[in-house]
């Protein structure tokens, strides 16, 4: 762990990790991990440091990420604070059709966005993500075969979107689980569209780490 990092995320498939450990084997597999996070060096025999391999893993890169936060929050600190965006952002382009336009869903995307002084975005866009879209693309990546987006999953996906991740996050999530050993093992079986809704499945899989406050833009993708 680095100086002033407090908390690790814990994953949910971390339990193929332990489901079939006995008791004293799945014991000594936490206090391996919380001796490790706490930077105590452990040495363990050899079934625990195999199994917690892939963890570490996974905590060493999100240790980058965290990283990398980091270092863009201490120049922005320098240049005081962050920086302020152009007045008016118009017409983001979509490369994976997640999202739809206001105007005419049938005709490709063109999503205005505007600032205010206040470096609010308008949030409206949040309403704008097309499921058809997102349930082809993910039917497509993993060979599934789903055929509705529930209320209670779109609603996960307009919070994530709340919580700064954009449709750039959940694309970059679907397309690095695709390529995951385990998942191709275990034939995609866990890749839902519940499952990439969750925050903690997009910081797991996706490898970008810019966010906004209210909804992530890539900045590439501006005209």
């Amino acid at each position: 762990m680095a100086t002033g990092k407090k908390k690790v995320i814990v994953y949910t498939d971390w339990i193929e990790q332990f489901k079939d450990l006995t008791d004293d084997e799945a014991g000594k597999l936490i206090k391996h991990f919380f001796a490790y996070v706490n930077d105590l060096n452990p040495q363990s025999d050899r079934l625990t440091e195999l199994l917690f391999n892939p963890i570490k893993a996974t905590l060493k890169r999100d240790l980058k990420n965290w990283e990398s936060k980091q270092k863009v929050n201490i120049e922005n600190g320098k240049k005081g604070g962050r920086p302020k965006k152009e007045e008016t952002q118009k017409n983001p382009k979509n490369p994976n059709g997640l999202l739809k336009t206001h105007d005419n869903p049938e005709k490709g995307v063109s999503v205005s966005v505007s600032v205010n002084d206040s470096n609010n975005i308008n949030t409206n866009i949040v309403e704008s993500i097309d499921f058809d879209q997102l349930l082809s693309f993910i039917n497509l990546t993993f060979g599934r075969n789903f055929k509705v987006v529930n209320d209670k999953v779109k609603n996960k996906y307009k919070s994530l979107f709340k919580q700064g991740y954009g449709k750039e996050h959940i694309k970059d999530a679907i397309l690095n689980a695709s390529k995951n050993d385990y998942h191709k093992q275990t034939n995609y079986q866990y890749c839902t569209l519940e499952f990439f809704s969750r925050p903690e499945t997009i910081d797991k899989y996706s490898s970008i780490t810019q966010k906004n406050d209210n909804v992530y833009i890539p900045q590439q993708d501006l005209n």
